[in-house]
């Protein structure tokens, strides 16, 4: 062989080990790709994906293994790092965005008040079944200012509480450059729930609003007959919803209230509490108790029970009612509340695709098993003011 030939052939093979080294690489980063959320969305079901990407993965290994094989040479070496240094530093120079999710694919967190820890964690499960669980999310269930914090300060896209914004938190939202948005999906009526032993169990709006400014502290106010002592009313947690419903829509005033009103931790401790409580009046979210797995797990069942509630300061059986959806479409149920979700997802990422499926069929469908009002199907001219005038100040 002559060195024209020679030469020939040494070229003929550092293009043959050139082509191996960038095939190794670009199957590598292809089964890499697939494994990652970013190929989530271009590929269904997720099952398919992951074994493509392992299939890759292994073969690009392969390729790897074979070109080193048959140059056994520290250039092999060489030649990965200089194919593999330009795509680590695109990577670098790219700007960050942690918010990766398409609309019906990714992983996300949402913020919700705790008090619909029933209703979300359906609506959740519905949803990603419906994504073919191409969508996961992780739900952060705390009190309705925290929930609100958590968005207005971005860690989060979507929240549902039972308000909208006030005027200092939207001025931190322009302040923060965001744009959230109001979707009144569901009402939810406000239960008062009692001992057993209590059999008191018919209360009038006026006689509520007594209790919580003071004026009724005993319940022999209520029926000469009662030796239970004391009415203690009893709140899932200080900054919740529910205190903020009871001061501004019922009492009315946030001066004179009662000494006699308590606040836990959560939810499960009011219900507690109350079990163990002959003389306590608990307030608390109707979808909170009215759950199948609740009701099949809870060591609470049959320890409580609903209070009827009617607009009369004279109350009996005819003229009061329980927190169900169909006594608050009728407006026979005078303590109900509107529950929105707050969304600030600027790209119609996987936050927008659950708000999307809260306002339509299946979500509404779940809505409503879980006894609380759809708003797409409720009355539209039942006006919210009426009984959620939350101020619309600096408070």
């Amino acid at each position: 062989m002559d060195s024209e030939d020679t030469d020939r052939y040494k070229g003929f093979k550092l293009g043959l080990f050139v082509f191996e080294s960038v095939m190794a690489v670009v199957y590598l980063a292809v089964g890499v790709v697939l494994l990652t959320n970013y190929a989530k969305g271009y590929f269904r079901p997720d099952s398919l994906r992951i074994l493509m990407g392992v299939i890759f993965s292994l073969y690009g290994v392969f390729r790897v293994y074979r070109a080193y094989k048959k140059v056994k040479s520290i250039l092999f070496i060489g030649l990965i790092i200089i194919l593999i240094i330009p795509s680590n530093a695109c990577k670098k120079n790219k700007p960050s965005d942690k918010w990766d999710d398409t609309l019906y694919s990714g992983i996300i967190k949402i913020a919700c008040d705790e008090n619909f820890r029933n209703l979300i964690d359906a609506e959740i499960d519905a949803f990603e079944a419906h994504t073919d669980y191409m969508a996961i999310i992780n739900p952060i269930y705390a009190t309705e200012d925290e929930v609100i914090r958590l968005l207005i300060e971005d860690s989060v896209r979507l929240a549902v509480t039972t308000r909208e914004l006030n005027a200092s938190e939207l001025k931190t939202v322009e302040e923060n450059q965001m744009f959230v948005r109001n979707f009144l999906i569901a009402f939810e009526g406000v239960a008062l729930i009692i001992n057993n032993a209590n059999t008191d169990s018919l209360i009038g709006l006026p006689t509520i609003k007594k209790i919580l400014t003071g004026e009724i502290t005993e319940w022999s106010q209520i029926n000469p007959n009662s030796d239970l002592g004391t009415i203690r009313v009893i709140f899932d947690n200080n900054k919740s919803g529910i205190i903020r419903y009871v001061v501004d829509s019922i009492a009315k005033s946030r001066d004179d209230l009662s000494p006699n009103l308590y606040a836990l931790n959560n939810s499960d401790a009011l219900i507690e509490r109350v079990c163990e409580l002959p003389n306590a009046i608990g307030i608390i979210g109707y979808n909170r108790i009215n759950n199948e797995e609740y009701r099949k797990t809870s060591d609470s069942q049959g320890k409580f029970r609903l209070m009827r509630v009617g607009k009369e300061e004279k109350v009996n059986l005819q003229n009061t009612y329980l927190p169900y959806a169909g006594d608050i479409i009728n407006e026979d149920y005078p303590l109900w509340r509107a529950v929105y979700v707050l969304l600030s997802d600027p790209r119609s990422g996987l936050s927008s695709g659950f708000s999307i499926f809260l306002a339509h069929d299946v979500g509404q469908t779940v809505i409503l098993k879980s006894g609380l009002l759809p708003a797409v199907t409720a009355p539209q001219n039942r006006s919210v003011n009426i009984i959620d005038n939350y101020p619309k100040g600096n408070n």
